[in-house]
């Protein structure tokens, strides 16, 4: 379960400024060879201005996950602020957070992995979750590539992830069959590549992820929106 747990973790012009992201909620379902789950994902805006989470919350035999992003988006810029991971598997549970403090231009992990590290001085720094609000954001502005950097969850290194638009596709969601365009993230260190199936038709919501690594393939896919 847990080496697909990093998979699941896981996947700028001036014209960003000028997009924006609304919130939504709907039902996914993760699958891979050895666990399928289903769960809500969802965007919220909160009453304090700026402030804006991410969320996924699932259960499955004998677990459950959530997932959280807190962040803050002034001007349409996204900066991170916390990410958490609450999963529990049988008599295993797996805690872990991410904190950035934005004034000391530091980050710290505190859970299954401790380590603290500096942010990069001129670049944005993404969680696993808000990342996918700044891909979608870049496809509106029209970039047909692009990278974002991440911090490796084990060690805290920020690796640059790669994007390119590859290909046109469609994908159903609740019986509507929705053009897409296919986003592609390779990350040569981890012989990993992943592939974000956005609907122009809703906001660029990304409504299907295919993951392939040496471990075997992941998908998360949108059955229904609220």
């Amino acid at each position: 379960m847990y080496k697909y747990l990093g998979i699941f973790l896981i996947l700028i012009s001036s014209d960003l400024i000028a997009q924006e992201i609304p919130d939504y909620k709907g039902e996914y379902v993760f699958t891979n060879s050895r666990v399928s789950m289903k769960g809500i994902r969802e965007l919220i805006t909160h009453e304090e201005a700026g402030k804006r989470t991410i969320q996924f919350n699932a259960k499955f035999p004998l677990g459950r996950i959530k997932i959280i992003s807190n962040f803050s988006e002034e001007n349409n810029l996204i900066t991170s602020t916390k990410y958490y991971v609450d999963a529990k598997w049988t008599l295993i549970s797996d805690k872990r957070t991410l904190s950035f403090d934005q004034a000391s231009r530091t980050f710290t992990s505190k859970g299954k992995f401790e380590w603290t590290q500096d942010l990069l001085e001129n670049e944005n720094v993404f969680d696993p979750l808000n990342v996918q609000i700044q891909i979608r954001k870049n496809v509106i502005a029209g970039l047909d590539t692009f990278s974002l950097m991440l911090p490796n969850l084990k060690t805290g290194a920020i690796e640059a992830n790669n994007y390119k638009i590859v290909d046109d596709g469609n994908f159903e969601v609740d019986g509507t069959n929705y053009p897409c365009i296919i986003v592609e993230r390779i990350r040569l260190q981890d012989d990993r590549t992943t592939r974000y199936f956005l609907a122009p038709d809703l906001n660029y919501l990304i409504i299907k992820v295919e993951d392939e690594d040496q471990d075997g393939d992941t998908m998360l896919e949108l059955k229904k929106l609220y």
